[in-house]
């Protein structure tokens, strides 16, 4: 043995690739039993395993080549079965199994079963995204499904490993990412895969791995599939499961329903992600193109007839989901908006039935805390789509605190929505006024308002949403239009006050002339009154408009309406004044110089109006939803 090795080593030291690989092998087959010979065997296999080669592993790496395959094969068997830490073990099978597909047949379940024990014993099973399951989910589970031939897997394991396998796709991509690692350890650590190289912690494509193992276990299931679905385009993939899951509900059998089940999982996954990385860039490995948050928020009862505001116009599977108008900033708003109703759809499947919901909620138990925080934030836009808010509220009741302020705005605004179609008004409008007051008003926002119609009421039956940015040019501007709607619609009830009229027309003013013919309907309101009364008038109001129709109010054609809009009230100053024949002259005057005076004044910026309206009527604001 002693000569044999070295022998050995001087072909190795003066790289002779072929003589040194004939000299092992004859070791190997005289002396199979000898450690020192396993020593070198082990050195070399682990060259096999490096991501970058120096000279010395290039050189290893050769003579194992230059190796018969039967010998290549026994080294590795046998080393494997001498290696104490699993990981290691595991990952030298499979090794062997990618290098010699024969082996699948006799090691591939083992290596599963190992995998799945170890992820056990290790106790990070309720972390999907790790060593074990990395392994086990993109390399081992592919492997043993192509290369496994005649290899009998029962149907119940085929259907955990597809659970495996969605649980850790979906977790690997709802990862967050708020730093970079400052090393490769703290990068697997920091994504659960302590144990594996920078390299193989790596999934390139997750959402096709996830469609492949779908389609392997399928094509073992004998489910009905599109072999050739990894091929098309992911768009072409979407539609093909829609189509699947369409066509195998309408059969209506039982014999069905995991292919239901396990499919719409996989698509609502994929969609459920997409949608929800939108939302947030920060929420997910997903990547975004958004740099700010996206908030589904009600149309309000005034639609937009806005052409800047992209309307969907896909067909929709049943006439009565709303509609969703999308903000023209919003980068790939179609594929946004795809992704919203596919998982929709999905989520209505999967919920379809008692047998499917109680499925769908095991799936969904061991998926990270992020990946159920996205789930989270999709169940709410989901139940503002349905128009079900007393759920949303529950829902946005339950998010984990952000330190996110966009975030934060988008949470309160969809709350505040929520609110007010639940007739939780003072609630509502406290939140509206609250991001207002926090939001900082400047001259650039009010020119870029969202294209918001308060002119004539276009509202049908039909439900209608806005997808927004979070941004100020878009939020404001909405906020606005929320407080017109709630006003308007308190312009409805017995008990509408002269302070209310006066606040819905100091908002008009923001969007005008849009808001026009709703002005006209408050001035039809006061005329029939036949007075009006708000001493703060001439502090809020200065567009000419406006000032013009009031004038008009008081004489004979306008009306005749009795207005007490001076900043003194008109009623105190004529008791002040000597009660002769044309008492009220003196009033008249006042109020038609003061008129005059606001319409030659330089116009206060409406942005700076706007906030200072806001803050200084706050509770006045406020009592006009008070009991409701």
């Amino acid at each position: 043995m002693i000569e044999y090795f070295e022998s050995y080593l001087v072909e190795k030291n003066a790289k002779n690739v072929d003589e040194a690989a004939r000299y092992l092998q004859d070791m190997l087959q005289t002396f199979p039993n000898e450690s020192r010979l396993w020593l070198e065997v082990h050195s070399i296999l682990e060259s096999l395993q490096k991501e970058t080669l120096d000279q010395k592993l290039t050189f290893l790496t050769d003579l194992f080549a230059a190796l018969p395959t039967s010998t290549q094969c026994l080294m590795v068997l046998r080393v494997s079965e001498t290696i104490s830490d699993v990981l290691e073990r595991c990952q030298l099978l499979l090794l062997a199994m990618k290098k010699f597909p024969n082996l699948v047949q006799e090691h591939g379940l083992k290596l599963v079963e190992m995998l799945v024990k170890e992820e056990t014993n290790s106790g990070i099973v309720n972390n999907p995204v790790n060593c074990y399951r990395k392994l086990l989910v993109c390399d081992v589970m592919p492997l043993v499904l192509q290369k496994g031939g005649h290899l009998e897997v029962n149907m119940f394991h085929l259907y955990v490993w597809l659970q495996r396998a969605t649980e850790f796709y979906v977790s690997y991509v709802s990862q967050p990412h708020n730093h970079e690692p400052t090393s490769e350890a703290e990068t697997s650590k920091s994504r659960g895969l302590t144990g594996l190289s920078e390299a193989e912690m790596q999934v390139t494509d997750p959402w096709g791995n996830l469609l492949r193992l779908l389609l392997l276990i399928g094509q073992r299931l004998k489910w009905d599939m599109e072999l050739d679905l990894v091929n098309k385009t992911k768009d072409c993939q979407i539609q093909s499961l829609q189509h699947q899951l369409m066509r195998i509900k309408s059969h209506g059998s039982d014999a069905n329903s995991k292919q239901i089940l396990h499919t719409a999982m996989v698509l609502f996954v994929h969609a459920m992600v997409n949608y929800v990385s939108n939302l947030d860039a920060e929420s997910s490995l997903a990547g975004s193109a958004h740099l700010v948050p996206i908030v589904l928020v009600e149309g309000l009862s005034s639609r937009s007839n806005s052409s800047s505001i992209n309307k969907s116009k896909k067909p929709k599977l049943d006439c009565t989901y709303p509609t969703i108008e999308t903000s023209p900033n919003i980068i790939s708003s179609a594929f946004v908006l795809q992704s919203f109703e596919t998982a929709v759809r999905c989520y209505e499947i999967l919920n379809s039935t008692e047998e499917m919901k109680f499925e769908f909620y095991n799936l969904c138990q061991n998926w990270r805390k992020e990946t159920k925080t996205m789930l989270l934030y999709f169940q709410i836009d989901m139940a503002i789509y349905q128009a079900n808010y007393e759920e949303a509220i529950t829902l946005l009741l339950q998010l984990p605190v952000t330190a996110n302020p966009k975030m934060k705005v988008r949470n309160n605004l969809q709350l505040a929505c929520c609110y007010f179609y639940h007739k939780q008004y003072s609630k509502a409008v406290e939140l509206i006024l609250d991001l207002l007051e926090a939001i900082p008003l400047t001259a650039a926002t009010s020119s870029a308002w969202f294209q918001g119609d308060s002119a004539e009421d276009k509202s049908d039956s039909a439900h209608s949403l806005f997808m927004l940015q979070c941004v100020d040019s878009e939020i404001i501007p909405y906020c606005i239009q929320f407080l017109i709607t709630g006003l308007k619609e308190r312009t409805l009830s017995p008990l509408k006050t002269d302070s209310l009229l006066a606040h819905l027309i100091i908002l008009l003013q923001y969007d005008w002339p849009k808001g026009e013919f709703l002005f006209c309907e408050v001035i039809s309101i006061i005329k029939k009154q036949g007075s009006f009364t708000y001493n703060s008038f001439f502090s809020y109001v200065h567009q000419v408009d406006i000032l013009e129709e009031f004038a008009f109010l008081e004489t004979g054609v306008g009306g005749l309406v009795n207005l007490d809009i001076m900043p003194n009230s008109t009623k105190v100053l004529a008791q002040q004044r000597t009660v002769t024949r044309g008492v009220n002259k003196g009033v008249k005057e006042d109020f038609k110089a003061t008129l005059e005076k606001q319409v030659a004044s330089v116009m206060e910026p409406n942005h700076i109006l706007l906030h200072r309206f806001l803050k200084e009527e706050r509770t006045e604001i406020l009592n006009n939803f008070v009991g409701s």
